[in-house]
């Protein structure tokens, strides 16, 4: 993501603004666009990433969500967040996930609510147009006031912060408007548009009347030191009687004062400021000239498209203000997926190298009852009809029964005592030897354990699995998970892996560190066979987050695959042939230099053809073994007798 941080604050950049304003004239010519498909894993990173991102800034566990229907606007206890995120626009959303976030910690909600019941607003004159200006002053300086905090606390997100500004105030347009003869009328919309763009490099302090004593009383230089929405407010009512005068007497003359300012003022004090700056010392907001500048640039006249354009923007900056930005909404099976993958904290992580080409592979580190809900994928279901996945679980675990009653010792300490030592504890039946010059008087106790082991499974889940050899892997599987259970010193992980459209897919389904074995009872019956054979770069990604060696353990790694490994994603990666297994003998060198101990098994149902056995030997070496699914059973024996051995 960093290098799209604070993308938006070039203006040589094209921006998503950019592009939608592009659109507002012209070609009428209608273009056909493919909808693309939701990346719902990518959007569950994105929903974790931004989280994490609000929880540290705000220090509260402030809900993310994606915006869905229903949904216009922050409800002041969690954070929406649109539906369509990607690498061009994750800084801004970003900054606004941060902005929402730092609202609900900072703003007093219930003072904005006194405001609206104008409780507090007891001396004046409020129409509408009134009211809309005061409660836009409110939101303007409370939105400075919190994003202050932000951006001096955490000064790591000042990029974000940067990305979100250049939107919907610092734009470039904007800054066209800000020149032009535009907004230069002493009426309400002019003012807002002035004073809401004040950070903007482009600001014209002479472009209205008292433009600069307004500038002076926000004092974006010294906002922090404002310490509540109370204050925020106190400086908004300061800014609307001014400039409500103002435009109470230029509706009662009938006519706009005229444009003023010297160039020399407009370029000391009308220099734009990032969140934390600009302005200069308060000022007596009574009674003043009304009369604006002398000889102030009246700007340049804008062509009609650019001034919608400006209008655009504008209008998006209000909504802003009013916590209404708009977001893409998903619909209610997007969601679901998106959550379902959220909560079992898939990821990303990229595996590959320069000639299988890189690919992210999508790393789920639980399998859970939602996630199969959700059909985020199509080989996570519970097919009525047909009972096989049960009966092999079932078998699996009545292996396991009689196989963890030898491992049971594993978890049995045993004293050895050693008399007639250097060094030690005396043995009192050995002292009246002390008068014969024996030193050896001493006794010393050694206990025996086995040392801590982790064992993870990795199987094969592609389509030529499927049937026999996948329920057969699930027995062979469960027979271990069984056993080592039983054994109380052994911790299981048994991943299974497939591909999914474009991507390898790897999903942890046990981990005894965690689960109890109801779980593959309740949920191993929804895994089901199909895609490619991705295997090398699940081995990658794994690594990269849990298969490093533990030191002082014994750790061991098993695979259970059925052919040669392939995998292509249609565009720069193509895994097979001597490719892929070039890769997989590097990761396999990597795990044994992490020390972990590898075997992999090759499963067939009859006599495999001898170029899948060529590159599986070419893969894993002296560690590739051949059986067939019949003696699948064997696999677990020997593991038993590995970790029986001292």
């Amino acid at each position: 993501m960093s290098k799209n941080y604070s993308s938006f604050w070039f203006d040589d950049r094209k921006t998503e603004i950019d592009s939608i304003l592009a659109n507002l004239d012209g070609d009428d010519t209608e273009v056909v666009k493919v909808k693309p498909k939701k990346d719902h894993v990518g959007l569950a990173s994105h929903k974790r990433a931004i989280g994490n991102f609000v929880r540290i800034v705000s220090g509260q566990n402030v809900p993310v969500k994606f915006m869905s229907r229903g949904d216009s606007f922050t409800d002041g206890k969690s954070v929406t967040i649109s539906g369509n995120i990607n690498e061009k626009n994750f800084d801004h959303v970003v900054g606004l996930a941060l902005h929402e976030g730092s609202h609900i910690v900072y703003s007093d909600f219930d003072v904005f609510a006194d405001v609206r019941n104008m409780s507090r607003l007891r001396n004046w004159d409020l129409t509408s147009e009134r009211m809309e200006f005061f409660r836009n002053m409110i939101n303007y300086i409370e939105d400075r006031r919190i994003d202050n905090i932000v951006f001096t606390s955490s000064p790591g997100y000042k990029g974000y912060y940067h990305t979100l500004y250049s939107k919907f105030f610092n734009h470039k347009t904007i800054g066209k408007g800000l020149k032009s003869k535009e907004y230069r009328g002493a009426d309400f919309e002019s003012y807002l548009f002035r004073i809401i763009n004040f950070t903007n490099p482009d600001t014209v302090l002479g472009a209205l009347p008292r433009l600069r004593d307004i500038y002076r009383v926000i004092d974006m230089k010294n906002i922090s030191r404002l310490k509540s929405t109370e204050d925020a407010i106190n400086v908004a009512k300061t800014v609307c009687e001014i400039v409500f005068k103002i435009v109470e007497e230029n509706q009662s003359q009938g006519n706009q004062p005229e444009q003023g300012g010297s160039e020399e003022q407009e370029a000391q004090e009308g220099e734009g400021s990032s969140p934390n700056n600009g302005g200069g010392t308060k000022v007596d907001t009574g009674d003043a000239e009304m009369t604006p500048d002398e000889n102030a640039q009246a700007g340049e006249e804008l062509n009609d498209r650019t001034k919608k354009q400006v209008e655009n923007i504008f209008k998006k900056s209000q909504d802003f203000l009013d916590g209404k930005t708009q977001k893409s909404k998903l619909t209610k099976g997007d969601k679901q997926i998106v959550d379902a993958l959220s909560n079992s904290n898939s990821e990303l992580v990229e595996a590959g190298d320069i000639n299988t080409g890189k690919t992210p592979v999508v790393v789920i580190p639980d399998l859970t009852q939602e996630l199969i809900d959700s059909r985020a994928f199509n080989f996570l279901y519970h097919y009525t009809y047909g009972n096989e996945k049960e009966e092999a679980i079932n078998e699996g675990i009545r292996l396991g029964t009689i196989l963890g009653k030898k491992l049971k010792v594993r978890g049995e300490e045993k004293d050895l005592i050693f008399t007639r030592q250097t060094s030690g504890k005396i043995n009192k039946r050995l002292i009246a030897e002390l008068g014969f010059d024996n030193g050896h008087v001493f006794s010393q106790v050694v206990t025996e354990r086995y040392n801590k082991a982790n064992l993870h499974l990795s199987i094969d889940a592609s389509g030529s699995m499927s049937g026999g050899k996948l329920t057969k892997a699930m027995t062979s599987a469960v027979a271990m998970v069984k056993a080592c259970e039983m054994a109380g010193n052994i911790n299981v992980v048994v991943s299974f892996r497939w591909t999914s459209d474009d991507k390898p897919v790897v999903i942890i389904c046990y981990d005894s560190r965690k689960d109890k074995i109801s779980k593959i009872k309740k949920l191993w019956v929804a895994i089901n066979a199909g895609g490619t054979t991705p295997e090398s770069l699940c081995y990658e990604a794994l690594m990269k987050k849990w298969l490093s060696g533990v030191r002082g353990e014994d750790n061991y790694f098993i695979n259970y695959a059925d052919g040669a490994p392939w995998f292509s994603n249609g565009s720069n990666v193509y895994y097979h042939g001597d490719h892929a297994a070039d890769h997989a003998r590097k990761m396999v060198k990597m795990m044994k230099n992490n020390g972990i101990k590898l075997s992999s098994y090759f499963i067939s149902s009859g006599t495999p053809y001898e170029g899948e056995v060529n590159t599986f030997k070419k893969m894993y070496g002296r560690d590739a073994s051949f059986i067939n699914t019949t003696n699948m059973m064997e696999v677990a024996r020997s593991m038993n007798q590995k970790f029986l051995q001292k």
